[in-house]
């Protein structure tokens, strides 16, 4: 599994509907072409995992609008994970640090626990990056997600 967002969907009336963002950006990359597709059973932490994502989603477009900046979902997880210092600081031989070597967050790296924990730690982060409550912004991806907030 990689450090990547997943692609959530549901089938409905024999139809593949994305539910998540990224994807929808790949249906729309594959309009018209036959792909090859792998069904899986979404467990809790890919669900989780598939609602951090839609979470950057949401805080990316807030961002953009608030700064004028490019933001999206995964320049946020990048920047999250420096941050928060999930990974492991590059020092120089007097200790200084000269870079930083974020971790995965793939299902194989965090496990449900971990997984809730980082989630909850990344929504506090960005919250109060874009000026809003927690809630505020956990029910728009909730939302966004097409659960009942």
């Amino acid at each position: 599994m990689s450090d990547k967002p997943p692609f959530i969907g549901k089938v409905r009336f024999g139809t593949l509907q994305a539910s998540n963002g990224p994807a929808r950006e790949a249906l729309k990359a594959c309009e018209g072409m036959e792909v090859r597709f792998e069904i899986k059973k979404s467990g809790a932490n890919q669900r989780r995992r598939g609602f951090y994502w839609v979470m950057l989603d949401v805080a990316a477009d807030a961002l953009t609008d608030a700064t004028d900046s490019p933001w999206d979902a995964e320049s946020l997880h990048d920047e999250l994970k420096r941050k928060l210092r999930l990974g492991t600081p590059l020092l120089n031989k007097k200790g200084k640090e000269v870079g930083f070597k974020p971790h995965s967050t793939s299902n194989r790296a965090m496990t449900e626990p971990e997984r809730a924990r980082w989630t909850d730690r990344c929504a506090a982060v960005l919250s109060h990056w874009i000026g809003c409550e927690v809630v505020e912004l956990m029910n728009e991806a909730r939302r966004r997600n097409g659960e009942a907030a």
